[in-house]
């Protein structure tokens, strides 16, 4: 391997795609430390308006921001700003990229990644930049499709969404995350436990079917522990009142660990970084598929699990409560399908992902 030392870390938007790339980074440091690499950096670029400027600072990275917007499915209006704002973010782009004169260079998806790998691999020769995507979904999206026709290599977490990209330059690693979060035994059936979340920002349709489902869940034992997102903290809450139902009801939970191994079944969206953490715990799950996902790449994600008999799939709007209701008791009452589900998942993990990818950044 050669001796490099500085990574940048481009894109972030979603807390999946901001928390994939802190597992590179925070990788990319370990090995380089224990190998006793002087000089060894990692810095962050994303958009001002992304979950990075809140959390790449906490975890004690430095992070360049730029004013960059959305080009894909948005208004004409979102697009004309954005492509008024372009030339400027690929000015700032090309002065950091001079100024910080990295050795390799990742994109974790987000518009914020499109000015910064495109330029450093435009650069490349100039620096000897080796730049590099993450498809963290099984169909890639517009950014990475865009950029997977010229960088060096991509890193894929399913093989499915390698189809976008040209085979030499794929690699299949997994989803990186960084996590404490760790194999759990199989779940306990009593009390039987549901694990409802959409994310850190909550899911309103998530929310609305459990909330139809309790007239017909109060009364057979099952316990909840519900992650509302901060905007429906009020109504959820209140409708478990009415129906007289004690729960556990949060608006961010930051002990997921706990909660996973209280769970008896988890239902959540199908976000990469979601999935990717019910395969490292091994829990069951019912994923609703958020329909507006670009590309619909979340229902796509959750449908290689169904088919593998390691989830299951429900369309946001497809059962009403009571029919939602008695998929969740049917599967209370046959506890060896959830364990087998559980066995399942786990083959979806990857526990080296972000040590394959840093090792392919440095080769």
């Amino acid at each position: 391997m050669k001796q490099s030392k500085r990574l940048l870390v481009a894109g972030g938007g979603t807390g999946g795609h901001v928390l994939a790339g802190i597992a590179i980074a925070d990788e990319w440091m370990r090995q380089l430390q224990a190998e006793q690499v002087p000089g060894a950096s990692v810095l962050f670029v994303g958009a001002s308006q992304g979950l990075e400027a809140r959390l790449v600072p906490k975890y004690g990275y430095p992070l360049k921001l730029l004013q960059i917007g959305a080009l894909n499915q948005v208004s004409f209006k979102t697009r004309l700003m954005t492509t008024i704002k372009l030339p400027f973010s690929f000015l700032k782009a090309f002065f950091i990229l001079l100024s910080y004169r990295p050795d390799a260079v990742i994109g974790v998806g987000g518009y914020a990644s499109g000015p910064v790998v495109l330029l450093a691999r435009l650069l490349s020769p100039l620096l000897g930049i080796r730049t590099s995507i993450i498809e963290q979904n099984s169909v890639a999206g517009f950014t990475n499709r865009v950029l997977g026709k010229w960088v060096h290599r991509v890193f894929c977490a399913f093989e499915a969404g390698g189809r976008n990209f040209s085979p030499e330059k794929v690699t299949v690693t997994g989803n990186p995350i960084r996590s404490n979060l760790t194999k759990l035994p199989l779940s306990t059936q009593n009390p039987f436990t549901l694990f409802i979340f959409g994310g850190s920002q909550g899911a309103m349709g998530i929310n609305t079917l459990i909330l139809e489902s309790l007239p017909f869940l109060k009364s057979e034992n099952v316990q909840f522990i519900h992650q509302t997102g901060v905007k429906d903290f009020e109504r959820v809450t209140q409708g478990y009142q009415r129906e007289g139902v004690t729960a556990r009801i949060e608006k961010f939970i930051d002990d997921m660990g706990a909660c996973y191994s209280a769970a008896s079944l988890v239902i959540c969206r199908a976000g990469a970084s979601s999935m990717t953490e019910i395969s490292s715990v091994g829990r069951a799950a019912i994923f609703i598929p958020l329909p507006t996902a670009a590309d619909n790449h979340q229902e796509k994600n959750a449908l290689i699990f169904q088919k593998a008999d390691a989830g299951m799939v429900v369309g946001q709007g497809k059962m009403t409560g009571e029919q939602f209701a008695a998929l969740i008791l049917k599967l209370k009452n046959e506890p060896e399908q959830i364990h087998a589900m559980e066995a399942r998942v786990q083959k979806f993990y990857q526990n080296d992902s972000a040590s394959q990818i840093v090792r392919g950044l440095r080769s």
